[in-house]
């Protein structure tokens, strides 16, 4: 493939310098893509539900597990491909295999609403997940490609707001969609089909714009692959050295672990309540995207705030209270025995946002700040296991929780894991203030 021509080395976007060779359209390229990816990340997330009750009809009491299951299983394959998604993209370029993310992503969205029973549910959750490998990949190393490293803390940032945004305005959107269609005249199934492909349309447009936008080729400069040993030594042993690297690996294992709660079960429980209601299934999820996306807003404002505070503050104390704020909020949220108390669960929501965006910004900044350079790679390797492993824990057992116990105990689940992280931060403020 041939390399462009590098352009001069100071060109700067949206305040940002970016890195030698590339240019404003670019950087401007990437910023679009992050927004529909997590934009669409979000939105499946927040939509399974209505595939549960209306698609495959399932009872109440096994959609906590199904969702559950079909979230670990796709997790668990993304993880298994991302280091070949990575070093594909080191060979044929980024913006090849951003778009075929894109597009492999968009043949899920229209397999998705023709699966009828849960193992062909499945099946079309692990073919989406190849493209959310691909795509997840190519969104981090595509950032870590762009800016100058004067400016890598801005580009962070910026990218992470364009995330969120992305994350509330598919929500909202996309979520609103089916009762729309329902009042014109379309039945419920119809409704959800076209919502979904019209989803696969996004897809493919944000596949021809990455394609054309991105830089061709790859940086001539690649760190090298380190294996899964070498990151678990070297990660684990940086953490001994250093127990604010330890607290970081918690941070990530924690906010992820909230992003689940509060992207799956936060949607099944209040579309469940107001099917309960008598509503329709699209009515629900109607309804139910607005704490959602109160929550979405609340972490982009949230952001940035915590953004200008990490540079003023010890990070340690930014992730404390992150950890102390969702361990609230995850606490009173499985306590509301009637999500339709508005006014209560939309505080609760703002608290689910902002603790959580806040716990992930400063846990990936304190990274930053005390991984020591030989190992950096590794330390930020053992972070993302670690964020992974959140993930697949919350799933785990969170799904069994809310079949067999209550509907809020994922959310105690949570409240309790952020505690415990909360209690080893503060043990560690204390131990360097003696």
């Amino acid at each position: 493939m041939k390399p462009e021509a590098p352009p001069s080395p100071a060109i700067r976007f949206a305040g940002i310098t970016l890195a030698p060779g590339y240019r404003g359209a670019h950087a401007a390229s990437y910023l679009c893509g992050a927004f529909v990816t997590i934009g669409l990340f979000a939105f499946i997330a927040y939509f399974q539900p209505f595939l549960l009750n209306e698609n495959l009809r399932l009872a109440d009491g096994v959609q906590g597990r199904t969702l559950a299951g079909l979230n670990f299983g796709n997790e668990l394959l993304a993880l298994l491909l991302v280091a070949p998604f990575g070093a594909l993209a080191d060979k044929v370029g980024r913006r090849a295999v951003y778009a075929f993310g894109f597009l492999w992503m968009g043949a899920g969205f229209l397999l998705y609403p023709l699966a009828s029973t849960v193992p062909q549910l499945l099946g079309c959750a692990l073919f989406f997940s190849v493209g959310v490998a691909a795509v997840g990949t190519m969104l981090g190393t595509v950032l870590a490609d762009t800016p100058a490293e004067s400016s890598r803390g801005r580009m962070v940032g910026i990218a992470g707001f364009f995330q969120g945004l992305g994350a509330a305005v598919f929500v909202f959107v996309l979520g609103h969609l089916p009762k729309q269609l329902v009042e014109s005249g379309m039945d419920m199934h119809a409704a959800g089909r076209l919502t979904l492909w019209i989803a696969a349309a996004l897809c493919v447009v944000s596949a021809v714009i990455v394609f054309a936008g991105l830089k061709r080729g790859s940086p001539s400069e690649r760190a090298p692959a380190l294996p899964l040993t070498r990151i678990l030594s070297d990660g684990i042993a940086a953490a001994r050295a250093n127990p604010r690297i330890w607290f970081a690996y918690l941070l990530q294992f924690g906010s992820f672990g909230d992003r689940v709660v509060l992207g799956t079960f936060l949607a099944l429980r209040l579309q469940q309540a107001w099917l309960e209601r008598g509503v329709d299934m699209a009515g629900a999820v109607d309804r139910a995207r607005v704490p959602f996306v109160v929550a979405m807003v609340a972490g982009l404002v949230t952001a940035l705030v915590v953004g200008v505070l990490l540079d003023r503050l010890d990070r340690v104390k930014i992730g404390v209270a992150a950890m102390a704020l969702a361990a609230g909020a995850y606490f009173a949220c499985g306590f509301i025995d009637d999500p339709m108390h508005s006014t209560l669960l939309m505080a609760v929501a703002v608290l689910l946002g902002a603790g959580q965006i806040a716990a992930i910004i400063a846990g990936q900044t304190l990274l930053g700040q005390e991984a020591p350079r030989d190992v950096r790679g590794a330390v930020f390797g053992l972070a993302g296991i670690c964020a992974s492993a959140g993930i697949l824990f919350t799933n785990g057992v969170g799904g069994w929780l809310y079949d067999f116990v209550a509907r809020g105990g994922p959310f105690f689940l949570l409240a309790g894991v952020n505690f415990v992280v909360f209690l080893f931060g503060l043990r560690l403020m204390r131990r360097r203030a003696d």
